[in-house]
Order: structure tokens, then sequence, then C-alpha cells
């Protein structure tokens, strides 16, 4: 089970509005990526307006070891001004979310 599959039971669990969307790497067919491996979660606010997403793709950091980057407020919560934060496991993004951090 992945980070993502982890973050995407606990949000059904709470019952909380959200899209996933996967794609998967594909190759064309002079051996060049025509598009690469992208899964993302989508959160939506009370208000029906996108909250915040937690992604892994090819990129975004901590895709190397399996986890998660999120952007978004309220899980972002960084000093510097930036709205992204990486290298995320599943329980340490639900922990944001609750605002637990």
């Amino acid at each position: 089970m992945t980070e993502l599959d982890k973050l995407e039971a606990a949000l059904k669990e709470r019952k909380i509005k959200y899209v996933r969307e996967d794609c998967e790497q594909e190759i064309d067919e002079k051996g060049r990526i025509a598009s690469m491996d992208w899964h993302q979660i989508i959160v939506f606010g009370k208000n029906g307006q996108r909250s915040w997403d937690a992604v892994c793709h090819t990129g975004s950091y901590g895709y190397k070891q399996g986890l998660l980057e999120v952007m978004g407020q309220p899980v972002v919560r960084k000093r510097d001004g930036d709205s992204v934060a990486g290298y995320l496991t599943a329980e340490e993004v639900i922990r944001r979310m609750e605002g637990q951090v």
C-alpha cells in the first residue's frame, strides 16, 4: 500500500470529499517519455472549492522514497510563505490536516 493509498483510506474514513488521479508513464515510439508517472489526490473544502492536494510524481519532493508532497492550506503552514511541503508520510499529512502540527 502506497502513502497515497493510505491517505485515500484516511480521507474515506473521515468522509472528506476528494478526487484521485493516476497516470502511468508512457514511452513514445522514439523511446521518449510521452507522459510521466503522476498520482494525485485533490481535497475539497466544505464550500466545494479545492482546498489542498497531495502528489507523488517524478519530480515531486519525496517521489523516490514513495513519500508525498502537499500543497495548499490548511495542510501547509510555512513561515517562509512557501505553500509546498515534501517528504511526508500519509500519517504526517493527516496530522497536518487535523491541525495537530
